[in-house]
């Protein structure tokens, strides 16, 4: 018994000596899951707040590949089709693409003015998507042309006479270009090229003497500048904050990027374990912009239809600069950009948008079902209106589709006696109504833009009204 009383003793003081070490690295645990949770949710946050530059980036890069170098203009002498992956373009009108770098000095952006039948809109950007101003006849030179000379901060040299003159924050800078024609005709798109041919971009070193500006026909290249949010997206990140002045309102995330190895002046060389982190981290980021583009910010824009703004709250009253006298919301920023490329001065006068990724019962559009969107008669435009499909994942064109837009300017489709039109879409064309189809692909989730070119009073005080789509199935 004796024994039993010692060895139950003897056992109490192990056991109260182990607890004595288990406990701290029980703790210590605990506090190694704390901490790598919190990279995985930095790594996400350090995704959202860095959409607009990735989107310039790959932009850039994808560009760059097709030979279009800084001050060369890249054009497409046909509608692009879903080989020009990018969030959100139109296929109804061609586009115009440049990118300058002002790390050298700087740079004259030079617009010729409207011509019979053609006429330019666009934005000029600074690498945060941020604009300095439109262009064309919506812009400050009111379709007349000018030349906008763009500035490094802290520049005290010459300028340009009669030049419109703005600084940039940022080293590179680009802009996308729309040329406004009647319609895609061989006609038509042959005037937008030549007119086009008369944009320069050279260095304000060079005014005065003949521009070199190269010309890149991007028709048919397949251009891939969408951001792949998976683990890759970090050293990304890391590359094009290299080349980027550190701004002010930026300095608390720079300071949080040291934590995931991204840091100015410094090499990016994560452990198997950070990359671990990235990803996890990159995907679950897609998904956040995703929601957050689609069902948190972009507010509905009818009382009882899901058709949606493409812009947050916040955008239009800061310019897309998101700046407030407090702070700087970078979470809507960055959902911004997984769903659009490029901002604009003056939002809403020459185009307006409206996101639909939803059917009405709450389901996302997916593209192994069938739907149909009657778009009303009567569309208050001054120009045309379309209706494209996008992959819900990239924000980008359908891929391998022969077809993502119908639009107003299409002698092809067939309108019901009111004027109104029957859309369907799905992976096999309804019978008897294949001009109105619009293919999806049976294993991708997709979404809606509508468009309005030259919008109208009525689009804007709802008296007229898009319909919600109808699942057919």
């Amino acid at each position: 018994m004796k024994f039993l009383t010692q060895f139950h003793g003897a056992f109490i003081c192990l056991a109260m000596a182990l607890t004595a070490v288990i406990a701290p690295i029980k703790s210590m645990a605990e506090e190694l899951s704390i901490a790598d949770r919190m990279l995985h949710h930095r790594a996400i946050e350090a995704v959202v707040w860095a959409m607009p530059i990735m989107n310039f980036k790959k932009f850039r890069d994808a560009l760059a590949d097709a030979g279009v170098g800084p001050n060369d203009i890249g054009y497409f002498s046909e509608v692009q089709d879903w080989k020009f992956q990018t969030a959100t373009p139109n296929n109804t009108t061609p586009y115009i693409n440049f990118y300058w770098n002002l790390e050298e000095g700087p740079i004259v952006v030079e617009i010729p003015p409207a011509v019979p039948g053609v006429g330019v809109f666009g934005t000029i950007m600074d690498a945060w998507q941020r604009p300095m101003d439109d262009v064309g006849a919506s812009g400050r030179d009111k379709g007349r042309g000018g030349k906008y000379l763009i500035l490094p901060e802290g520049y005290e040299g010459p300028l340009l006479p009669n030049a419109y003159v703005y600084t940039q924050r940022t080293n590179n800078g680009f802009s996308i270009l729309r040329p406004i024609i009647e319609s895609a005709s061989p006609e038509n798109l042959a005037k937008a090229t030549e007119y086009t041919k008369q944009i320069k971009i050279y260095p304000l070193a060079k005014a005065g003497e003949p521009a070199e500006t190269q010309y890149v026909d991007l028709a048919g290249k397949l251009l891939e500048m969408t951001p792949i949010l998976d683990g890759t997206i970090y050293a990304e990140i890391h590359e094009l904050l290299q080349e980027e002045p550190v701004e002010e309102r930026n300095m608390t995330m720079m300071g949080m990027l040291t934590h995931l190895g991204i840091e100015k002046g410094q090499p990016f060389t994560p452990t198997a374990e950070m990359q671990a982190v990235f990803d996890k981290a990159g995907p679950e980021a897609l998904e956040y912009l995703i929601f957050s583009y689609h069902r948190t910010f972009n507010p509905r824009f009818y009382k009882d239809k899901n058709w949606s703004t493409i812009v947050p709250k916040g955008a239009v009253e800061t310019e897309f600069s998101w700046e407030y006298p407090t702070h700087a919301d970078y979470i809507r920023n960055g959902t911004t950009y997984y769903g659009v490329i490029s901002s604009a001065k003056n939002y809403g006068s020459a185009t307006f948008y409206l996101d639909l990724a939803e059917d009405p019962s709450g389901d996302w559009l997916f593209g192994d079902r069938h739907y149909k969107l009657t778009v009303p008669s009567n569309v208050p435009v001054r120009d045309f209106w379309s209706i494209t499909t996008y992959d819900l994942q990239t924000a980008a064109f359908v891929r391998d589709m022969p077809r993502n837009t119908i639009d107003s300017t299409m002698d092809s489709v067939e309108y019901k006696s009111d004027g109104s039109i029957d859309i369907y879409l799905g992976p096999t064309p309804p019978e008897g109504n294949e001009a109105n189809w619009l293919q999806t692909d049976p294993d991708r989730r997709y979404f809606l833009l509508s468009r309005f070119y030259g919008p109208e009073p009525a689009l804007f005080d709802k008296s007229f009204q898009m319909n919600d789509i109808e699942r057919l199935e």
